[in-house]
């Protein structure tokens, strides 16, 4: 990260929070492989300065990227050309090249051509006008997201982290971009039931790890609702099961998989099955969310505050944070999801315990860290996507081929 761009950064979340978006800053994109003598080193592709995510009519996820530059060496019309084949490898409908100063007449005639938004901060600063406050209180405990100093305290929060959670840290902030769509709900679960033993519900900062993996999982849900909308809302259980393997055939070849290997099973061996045995309650999560498209958006933006409260170490329910732009059901289906997190993966269900006191305002047990004020609600219990795993046959867990 560039220390002397952040300004430009936080200048573009707080503009894309006014116009709905909920935002993730310094996405690094890279191959899935190794490179180098060795394969010691992954090949760094590129990276998103700012990403603005967005449900647009019709259930469909919108995506906006940000490049922000600060200095005058930087030559604006060669990068607005480089921004464009960026957009079209992320696959990205809008983007916004932003400058500390001035840009000339040729960067601003290309824009046109190129579908570039150009602002300098000039520009900047009069978008922001015009759409307005990104918060009903702008100046509230959600400030700490168009804050300079918070905002770099909290890009820098999870260096440091105990060396066996690099691999779930890993995931998150590169692998996750570069693996197919599709498997990312099964992924996030695998990597984080990987770093269960690590987490620590008491931590703070691995609350807010938790918390933006539940972001990130939320997103991978929206794209799995929309895939399911488009051709199977009557049968939502094909939808899900078509999406997880890439496909009609990529299911087939996986039922094919798990009967021949059922088949020569030895008496007593565990169930074989194309599913993880947490399908049912994915079923049913996903089944909530397709149900409730208003809130999608809502329920993004939550979460992103969430975890940058948490990360900051500040016990703040949603509902005072939020203030009048708080959504009770956004809140609810978050809880969904990070509840379903908490059984698929096996983690302590403290986690689920602190996201439900700052989703509704629940009180936390006693597992609290002693600096820390519990907060009053009464408490209601999960069901459905917060439930234990089904079991095999034998009463233990069906095994995933």
């Amino acid at each position: 990260m560039t220390e002397l761009d952040l300004g430009l950064k936080v200048g573009v979340r707080r503009l894309l929070w006014s116009m709905g978006f909920s935002t993730r800053l310094d996405v690094e994109l890279r191959g899935d492989g190794r490179t180098g003598r060795g394969g010691s080193a992954p090949e760094t592709f590129t990276d998103l300065d700012v990403l603005g995510v967005a449900m647009a009519p019709g259930y469909r996820l919108s995506t906006t990227i940000a490049d922000c530059k600060s200095g005058r060496r930087d030559k604006p019309t060669a990068r607005m050309l480089w921004a464009r084949g960026v957009a079209d490898l992320f696959g990205a409908d809008d983007v916004m090249l932003v400058r500390e100063h001035e840009v000339n007449d040729a960067t601003r005639q290309l824009s046109s051509r190129l579908g570039i938004t150009v602002l300098t901060s000039a520009d900047l600063v009069r978008m922001q006008e015009l759409h307005g406050q990104p918060l009903t209180n702008p100046t509230g405990p959600l400030s700490l997201l168009f804050d300079r100093a918070s905002v770099a305290s909290n890009l820098a929060a999870y260096t440091g982290l105990d060396k066996r959670l690099n691999p779930l840290l890993e995931y998150r902030s590169f692998d996750y971009w570069v693996y197919d769509q599709h498997r990312n709900p099964v992924q996030m679960v695998a990597h984080l039931r990987d770093a269960s033993k690590w987490l620590n519900s008491k931590d703070p900062i691995h609350l807010g790890l938790f918390f933006d993996l539940a972001w990130l999982y939320l997103l991978s849900m929206v794209r799995v609702t929309e895939h399911m909308r488009g051709a199977f809302l009557q049968d939502p259980d094909r939808g899900l099961q078509e999406y997880l393997f890439g496909g009609a055939t990529g299911l087939q070849e996986k039922r094919q998989t798990a009967e021949l290997l059922q088949s020569l099973r030895p008496a007593g061996a565990r169930e074989m099955s194309h599913l993880p045995d947490y399908y049912p309650q994915l079923r049913e999560l996903a089944t909530r969310l397709l149900r409730r498209p208003g809130s999608m958006q809502a329920a993004l933006r939550h979460t992103e505050a969430m975890s940058a409260l948490a990360a900051a170490k500040a016990r703040v329910p949603l509902v005072e944070a939020f203030g009048a732009d708080y959504d009770n059901i956004a809140a609810k289906l978050v809880a969904d999801v990070c509840g379903f997190l908490v059984a698929a993966a096996d983690l302590v269900p403290e986690f689920r315990t602190h996201a439900r006191a700052y989703l509704l305002a629940e009180p936390v047990a006693a597992a609290l860290p002693a600096s820390s004020a519990p907060v009053g609600g009464s408490p209601t219990p999960d069901r459905g996507a917060g439930e234990a795993p089904p079991t095999g046959a034998d009463g233990g867990q069906p095994t995933l081929i």
